[in-house]
């Protein structure tokens, strides 16, 4: 994987990796507000089909001062689970969906912020 990893214009440059987990951070906003980028994957076996896969994490992490200067990180947290079986074709047809739930505006109106 690469170093450093740009997206939605903020560069994530690589702070460690590690076999199974690499952390990648943004100072872009302020050393003390950073955005912070965690890959981590690890080898399962699916609990229903018995099938063999991978579990791959992406958490985004933004660091910021709220309205009282006390420090509050809000998260979000992907995990992709990848049969050994899998064609590209069923991996493309899951990032695209989930992209497209992700950008849409309803998703943060209607269901984000109704889950409170």
């Amino acid at each position: 994987m690469n170093a450093d990893l740009t997206f939605n214009s903020i560069a994530f440059k690589k702070q460690y990796d590690l076999e199974n987990k690499s952390s990648r951070r943004s100072i872009t906003r302020g050393i003390n507000t950073p955005d912070d980028l965690i890959i981590q994957s690890m080898t399962t076996v699916n609990s229903k089909t018995k099938v063999p896969e991978q579990r791959i994490n992406y958490r985004v992490d933004r660091h910021t001062i709220d309205a009282s200067l006390q420090k509050i990180i809000t998260s979000g947290l992907v995990t992709f689970a990848v049969p050994e079986t899998a064609v590209q074709g069923d991996i493309d047809a899951v990032v695209a969906t989930l992209k497209a739930v992700v950008a849409d505006a309803d998703f943060t109106a209607n269901v984000l912020a109704g889950q409170k």
